[in-house]
């Protein structure tokens, strides 16, 4: 017995061992490519060249000085959020990026760390490792948002972290971050529906408080109730009231339209209108269409509500009626709600797919899992990871971008996920069906 004690030790230490190593391989070369991200920033901030981050910057200069923030060229964002990141634009500018730079570093970490989390704890994915090759094929568009020193990775860990906190049933709680993210940037709002699909009104209406707390209330002291409520109906008439009454994305005009855009709503447009779909402002001489018809605008609205419509309708059917009781089961209903974020979403610029985390680590599980798939769900899987993969070298192509490569990766994606997330479903029922009474 002691023997056979021994060898089954003996034969895991070498397991073991090779399993440490891979994790130690993985680690070093996530710190060596993070260190050149990080020398490449670096250079690009000492030129001066600080993207978007030079507006968050100055919109906290702005609440710093009791100057107004609605008017800021670039600035579309909820004027809360200037009054949230306002302590931090009190260094200056080139400390400011240096700082934000590494928040973002660190709220990527913590995003890996979530996504462990909402796959399952339990099991050998709660392990970071192992979630080298999802965070990989995301690489590109966190890199985009370390580069812009942009946003989206805040949301993404605030939208991980309300998910988190719905799948352990607190409904209070995971309304909070979720309404961060949408204080940040709005489209997370559309979260809202799906909680109430689920029936969690506690957390549709922690959402809404939180939010009218977060937008309204908490920078009222800095900035004055009145103030701050004329600023905030000012950002909604220029962002939001146009995409709810006409499908126009706020006052960004044809650069809403163009590749670099790969929302549902852009990549229509630019099929069925004849939009340029270059980006005018780096050359206002060129020109790229790739539409097949000449609908007019109205007629296009239509036909993206149409197909809204249809993708709402498959997630109801590939997601039930019931909640998920198992812990795989959840991860892919919650990727998919990701997912549809970004498709439905009127503005998803590249670095927007950084949020295409969870859904490409559900998927890598369910390839790499026992979990039989049929071929066509398996094909639509592999098909959205090579998408991804195929990512970085397309974004040097302007006319695959202008077809939307990264859109339909994403629809890809979506679609291998909604059959599977059916199929489960389906055999959950089986199973219950042929236990014994």
């Amino acid at each position: 017995m002691a023997d056979a004690v021994r060898a089954g030790a003996g034969a895991a230490a070498p397991r073991e061992t090779r399993a440490y190593r891979h994790a130690r391989r993985v680690l070093i070369a996530a710190a060596v490519i993070a260190l050149l991200v990080t020398l490449v920033s670096c250079i690009k901030a000492l030129n001066g060249d600080l993207k978007d981050a030079d507006v968050w910057w100055r919109a906290g200069q702005r609440v710093l000085h009791d100057e107004p923030v609605i008017g800021i060229r670039d600035y579309r964002y909820p004027p809360a959020f200037a009054v949230f990141i306002s302590p931090l634009c009190a260094l200056p500018r080139l400390t400011f990026f240096l700082v934000w730079y590494l928040i973002n570093l660190g709220l990527f970490a913590l995003s890996l760390r979530l996504t462990a989390r909402l796959l399952d704890a339990r099991s050998e994915w709660g392990d970071l490792p192992r979630l080298w090759l999802p965070a990989l094929l995301v690489a590109v568009f966190a890199i985009d948002n370390l580069f812009l020193g942009q946003t989206n990775i805040l949301v993404m860990a605030l939208v991980y972290l309300s998910l988190l906190a719905l799948s352990r049933d607190r409904e209070w709680l995971a309304g909070l971050p979720l309404a961060g993210a949408i204080a940040v940037k709005v489209f997370p709002a559309p979260m809202i529906a799906y909680f109430a699909y689920r029936l969690r009104i506690k957390a549709v209406a922690a959402t809404v408080f939180f939010c009218l707390l977060l937008m309204l209330v908490v920078p009222a002291p800095v900035r004055g109730l009145g103030r701050n409520y004329q600023e905030t109906r000012a950002w909604w008439q220029r962002v939001v009231e146009p995409y709810l009454s006409r499908g126009t994305a706020g006052d960004w005009g044809q650069h809403a339209l163009d590749f670099g855009n790969q929302s549902l709503q852009a990549v229509a447009h630019r099929y069925l209108t004849r939009v340029n779909a270059y980006v005018v402002a780096r050359n206002p001489a060129k020109a790229l269409y790739v539409n097949f018809l000449d609908l007019n605008p109205e007629a296009v609205n239509r036909v993206v509500l149409v197909v809204f419509a249809l993708l709402g309708a498959s997630f109801a059917a590939a997601c039930g009626l019931r909640r998920p009781t198992d812990g795989l089961q959840q991860a892919m209903e919650y990727s998919l709600v990701v997912t549809l974020l970004l498709l439905a979403s009127a503005l998803s610029w590249t670095y927007f797919f950084v949020m295409l985390l969870l859904p490409v680590a559900t998927a890598v599980r369910l390839l790499a899992g026992r979990r039989s798939l049929r071929p066509v769900t398996a094909w639509m899987l592999w098909a959205g990871l090579a998408g991804c993969a195929l990512a970085p070298p397309l974004l040097t192509n302007a006319y695959a971008r202008a077809l939307g490569h990264v859109f339909w990766a994403t629809m890809a994606l979506y679609a291998g996920l909604a059959l599977a997330c059916w199929e489960g479903r389906r055999r959950q029922s089986a199973d219950c069906a042929d236990r014994p009474r």
